[in-house]
């Protein structure tokens, strides 16, 4: 009798310590999914409960066996005698995920379906636990009065009555109503409290994963899709303690990026600044050098600033000693891509010695001379000056005859003329045999001696193709292709006996 009693005793204070678990009822949010669809569900449940009653209660709530269940609770997948406790069910909004498998990959068939319903319904305890009933006699109505009314007695305790039982019926009822009268615990009824929620919860709905969010949240918590457009938070939205946290780290954040971004920019324009005082510009990274193909270091190199390609410092001090224009050219060529970029003065100033950067300034003084029209040069032996008068010196030596009538006229006087009628029949010769051409600008003759087949007008200066005796630009000058021989116009060339001509 004694241990009989100690027995009880433990089994009571068991009973008081699970009974008041079962109290803290939570609202677990449930993804439900299958192959072909998926939505989201509320289910009311007691975090001490397993998962074994859970697949219970979904299957009496919602027709779901428990064969083709399957649960996702904290990243793990739930096995049956673990309580949802144990995978961090605690309070209410906690998520869990649900697939549902098929009947045929579960072996579930309709007749075996059809009778665990039936017996579900026969023998389901008025929660969704699993739990061991008490015998009730049909005289006392002790639990025929109050459906709530949940018996947890452990199964040792529950044997013991069942094993007396047999031998006096009196006894078990009087038992019975000892041990309620002793520990007094009955839970109110939570019928309505775990039938599935039917009350709309404020939030949008994730188009791709069908979970609820938060009114205010920007994105899908479980997928990180983008909230929809159209959704429009409700104006008397109050925001809970953890939505309000997540609200005042999203501004902290965006503050924190802001100040990065703002002192990333106060950087940038620093160095840019310190690069703008510098003449030569080093390159950051290691290259090669498209003219010499050697292998350039971090900052052995010379990236021009009009156009970022990069090259050694001898190849660019060659471009420009060779270089018959004042401006020199960027060297970058491939198959494609002539580039059109110049290098500027600083940096030819800074790649050149003092001595070689006046021969180059001098350079493009001559060439402004011999392009502009109203120059004069000084007729003082070896003198390098020059200057710009707006007085036409171009007079007419033939009066009372244009240009027109004036050539024609020496014509007819180099008849009697050997010494003209020689060097105007060997340039018909170079001009028929295709060694000379005349200028299709001005009309004088000009003479490729060899090289590329670009060349230059001495008196017009326009770029000329030699190979299709053409210019070799377009009305707009260098770099319009809209007419001229249009060489490397989409990868083609302008003869298929052009040399470079450009």
């Amino acid at each position: 009798m004694c241990l009989s009693f100690y027995t009880f005793s433990r089994h009571c204070a068991m009973l008081c310590n699970v009974l008041m678990g079962l109290f803290n009822v939570n609202s677990l949010v449930v993804v439900v999914e299958d192959s072909t669809s998926s939505c989201c569900i509320t289910v009311k449940v007691f975090p001490q409960m397993t998962t074994e009653s859970l697949k219970q209660q979904m299957f009496l709530e919602y027709g779901f066996h428990p064969r083709v269940q399957r649960w996702i609770i904290g990243q793990c997948l739930c096995t049956d005698k673990r309580s949802l406790a144990s995978y961090g069910v605690h309070q209410d909004g906690d998520t869990a995920f649900l697939y549902l498998l098929s009947a045929r990959h579960a072996r579930l068939t309709h007749q075996v379906l059809q009778q665990d319903q039936e017996s579900a319904l026969l023998h389901s305890p008025p929660l969704s636990f699993q739990t061991p009933q008490l015998p009730v006699s049909s005289t006392n109505g002790l639990l025929s009065r109050d459906r709530g009314a949940i018996s947890t007695l452990p199964s040792r305790l529950h044997m013991i009555n069942s094993y007396r039982s047999s031998s006096s019926g009196e006894s078990e009822r009087q038992k019975v109503s000892e041990i309620r009268d002793f520990i007094n615990l009955e839970i109110p009824p939570l019928k309505d409290g775990l039938s599935p929620s039917t009350s709309s919860t404020q939030g949008w709905s994730c188009p791709s994963c069908t979970y609820i969010n938060k009114p205010t949240r920007p994105g899908c918590e479980i997928c990180s899709t983008n909230r929809p457009e159209s959704y429009i938070v409700p104006g008397g939205y109050q925001p809970d303690a953890p939505e309000l946290r997540r609200i005042q780290q999203e501004k902290e954040s965006i503050r924190q990026y802001q100040q990065a971004r703002e002192k990333e920019r106060r950087e940038n324009f620093a160095r840019l600044v310190m690069m703008d005082g510098q003449d030569l510009v080093p390159n950051p990274d290691p290259v090669d050098c498209r003219i010499c193909y050697m292998d350039l270091p971090s900052g052995q190199g010379v990236l021009l600033r009009e156009c970022l390609h990069c090259f050694c410092r001898d190849c660019l001090r060659s471009v420009i000693m060779l270089s018959e224009e004042p401006e020199v050219s960027c060297p970058y060529r491939d198959d494609a891509y002539s580039c059109d970029g110049v290098l500027q003065e600083r940096e030819i100033k800074a790649l050149v010695s003092a001595e070689e950067y006046e021969r180059w300034l001098q350079r493009g003084l001559s060439m402004a001379e011999s392009r502009c029209e109203g120059s004069y040069h000084c007729a003082t032996p070896d003198c390098l000056g020059w200057c710009v008068s707006h007085v036409s010196f171009l007079h007419a030596i033939h009066e009372g005859m244009n240009c027109k009538q004036y050539q024609d006229d020496l014509a007819v006087r180099a008849i009697n003329d050997s010494a003209a009628r020689r060097t105007t029949h060997l340039l018909m010769t170079l001009v028929q045999s295709g060694e000379a051409m005349y200028c299709p600008q001005c009309g004088i003759i000009v003479q490729k001696r060899d090289g590329c087949d670009w060349l230059r007008c001495t008196v017009c200066h326009i770029e000329i193709c030699w190979v299709t005796r053409g210019p070799r630009w377009g009305p707009k000058g260098p770099g319009d292709t809209s007419g001229g021989c249009r060489c490397n116009v989409n990868n083609q060339k302008c003869h298929p006996k052009c040399q470079n001509c450009h």
